[in-house]
């Protein structure tokens, strides 16, 4: 049974802002070997760590620095930065969805864990899962032997980079301990 609230790989496409970029992940989802996917995956990741939001972006090269395919379709498209950002979480998260879980060690870089970056972080793994949402992109992972949610370095690094100020007062919240609710209800 899947969450009401992870949308399905249709509800992802439909999240698109750039309708070249929809018919890419389209074709990935639909024709690519998962091997080959896996490989879009990784460099999709690497991209969006590297994508600076003040700049435009030929779709010709996002569509090669994902596909290593240069493509001739669009050629007059330019996308602004914090879009290629919003799309390539999108095309991530769709490729991820239609893949199998990789080893942690197969990866090229760092693996984080829900679990690990909750710990990290100081936040619940509730707000990483709301913090996907926001950008914190993801890929399914099998570590000590379990899949679990995964998230690779360049992208948590990205995301914190853009999103600090958040992450920091998130940090800074706490949930009551038993003793302290118990105080309240006493006082009240």
């Amino acid at each position: 049974m899947t969450n009401p609230k992870t949308p399905s790989v249709k509800g992802l496409l439909d999240q698109f802002q750039i309708p070249a970029l929809k018919e890419l992940a389209e074709q990935q989802v639909r024709f690519a070997p998962p091997a080959r996917r896996l490989e879009q995956l990784a460099r999709a990741e690497k991209l969006l760590a590297e994508v600076d939001p003040t700049r435009h972006y030929p779709y010709q090269f996002v569509c090669y620095r994902i596909t290593e395919f240069r493509s001739d379709a669009y050629a007059d498209l330019l996308i602004r930065g914090d879009v290629v950002e919003h799309d390539l979480c999108v095309f991530i998260e769709a490729l991820a969805k239609t893949t199998p879980a990789v080893p942690v060690e197969a990866i090229a870089e760092p693996v984080l864990t829900l679990e690990q970056i909750s710990k990290r972080l100081n936040v619940s793994t509730k707000t990483i899962t709301r913090w996907r949402d926001r950008g914190l992109v993801s890929r399914k992972v099998l570590a000590n032997g379990r899949r679990q949610v995964g998230f690779v370095q360049s992208v948590v690094d990205r995301f914190l980079a853009t999103h600090g100020e958040h992450v920091e007062r998130s940090a800074q919240f706490s949930q009551l301990s038993e003793t302290e609710k118990e105080e309240i209800v006493r006082r009240a």
